[in-house]
């Protein structure tokens, strides 16, 4: 019996003890995780630009390079034609080139060459064709860009009397730099109607295939 009483003693013990380290468990504070919220990215801020259409502001591109095109063509400093084009691709790559393709587009750009040509054409072979020195030439040049401080006289006297000065320069012959004076700035003002009736063509071509 006494044998029976030990056992039952050290079983009570061992409850007891048990007993002790569970509440200890439950008391136990919990130690703070190192584990943390994983990083949320801000969504990135709109600006401006990004709030604009793409397309608005490649039309308004191609407004703005037409319309400096435009008035290239009478401003000697400016390559008119050329600048014409590039608004025009802007306008049809704004569309996503749906109305007006590639093959107008190439149109156009032969249209463009065509102007450049002319341009010489006009100026340098139409004043060679009287004769006209190089300083005549440069003259010319020189009177188109001081022209434009004078406008809208100075634009068309600009360059005759440019013309006049080098080639009497060239010959101290006055009736001879009056003729290659007046023969250059009817090339010029040749050349200038021409232009203008490409950019006409341009401009109606383009529109043609837009709205076809």
């Amino acid at each position: 019996m006494q044998r029976i009483g030990t056992i039952l003693l050290h079983q009570a013990t061992i409850h007891g003890d048990l007993a002790k380290l569970s509440d200890c468990n439950l008391t136990r504070p919990k130690r703070k995780s190192n584990w943390q919220k994983p990083f949320t990215v801000n969504p990135k801020k709109t600006t401006i630009l990004d709030s604009m259409d793409l397309s608005f502001i490649l039309y308004l591109l191609a407004v703005i390079f037409v319309l400096i095109g435009i008035a290239g063509i009478v401003l000697p400093a400016l390559p008119g034609i050329p600048l014409v084009f590039v608004g025009l691709v802007l306008a049809a790559w704004a569309d996503g080139f749906v109305h007006v393709g590639w093959p107008t587009l190439l149109i156009l750009g032969v249209l463009t060459a065509l102007s450049l040509l002319v341009d010489v054409l006009a100026t340098v072979v139409g004043a060679k064709r009287v004769g006209a020195s190089r300083k005549a030439l440069w003259g010319t040049f020189i009177g188109s860009i001081v022209g434009l401080f004078f406008m809208p006289i100075g634009l068309f006297a600009g360059p005759l009397l440019g013309a006049l000065l080098g080639e009497y320069w060239h010959t101290r012959e006055l009736g001879r730099s009056t003729k290659v004076g007046l023969a250059t700035w009817l090339g010029i003002l040749l050349g200038l109607a021409l232009k203008l009736a490409l950019v006409i063509a341009m401009l109606g071509l383009f529109a043609f295939a837009w709205f076809l």
